[in-house]
């Protein structure tokens, strides 16, 4: 049984309609849809397709807290994840779920590729040698939001996502798995659509970056953490001094 969780705040129809649609459409059926609404706007269910579930959480609770809330009522034995901007192919969960089910893993995620205005283009494909706690550390190697597939238990075991995260939660996610002692799995033929768009998709501020980085402080050099923290600081100064104004004297 699979559980498709998708969180939502304030997002256009048809972006999320285009979501809930590429979900009907796959091969593989999930058992449930869950949807995480917590926009400022209320989804207005009447909008959504038959045998979609709609949960109304707290306005901008964020993207992690809304992703756990629907683990936390999910049914399925694995869960999907799947952002409201984004779509999949009809092969994805199939495909995720073979490779899981083949490869004995638990947690598996899907390559990701992009749309801009319509025009499909690769983006990140996951590789066994890049989902490790070195890369994962460093940079993102195709973990995601929208591309993963996991044990339930595990993902309850592991703690779900961050929430005190809102930058590299994903990663986060995909380390905490790793140092439980789980492998990652990767299905390259698993394709999730990023869609590039005017909306606001998360972006990477400079605190949030930092926490990230003081979170797995121990798992680096002390010297690397010390630097990564420094060029956060740099250049978050040097963003900030073009829009500050001189004292009057």
């Amino acid at each position: 049984m699979i559980s498709v969780i998708i969180p939502t705040a304030d997002r256009p129809m048809e972006y999320l309609g285009a979501a809930l649609d590429s979900v009907l459409a796959q091969t593989l059926q999930p058992s449930e849809i869950l949807v995480m609404d917590n926009g400022r706007t209320p989804v207005d269910p009447a909008r959504l397709p038959q045998g979609v579930t709609l949960v109304r959480l707290p306005p901008r609770v964020g993207p992690s807290r809304a992703r756990n809330a629907g683990a936390a009522v999910a049914r399925g034995t694995h869960l999907a994840f799947l952002d409201d901007d984004d779509w999949w192919e009809p092969g994805f969960l199939r495909e995720a779920a073979r490779v899981a089910e083949e490869g004995g893993f638990r947690i598996v995620y899907g390559r990701k590729d992009q749309s801009d205005d319509g025009v499909v283009t690769p983006h990140k494909t996951p590789r066994p040698d890049r989902m490790t706690v070195a890369v994962l550390l460093r940079r993102n190697p195709c973990t995601g939001g929208q591309n993963l597939y996991i044990e339930a238990a595990l993902f309850a075991r592991i703690g779900g996502f961050d929430e005190r995260l809102r930058y590299a939660e994903d990663r986060a996610l995909a380390l905490e798995a790793l140092l439980a002692g789980e492998r990652i799995g990767c299905a390259p033929d698993a394709v999730a659509i990023l869609r590039n768009h005017r909306g606001s998709r998360l972006r990477q501020h400079r605190a949030r970056r930092a926490r990230f980085v003081w979170k797995y402080r121990r798992l680096r050099p002390a010297r690397e953490v010390a630097s990564d923290l420094w060029g956060i600081g740099v250049s978050a100064l040097r963003q900030m001094l073009p829009t500050l104004r001189p004292a009057r004297r």
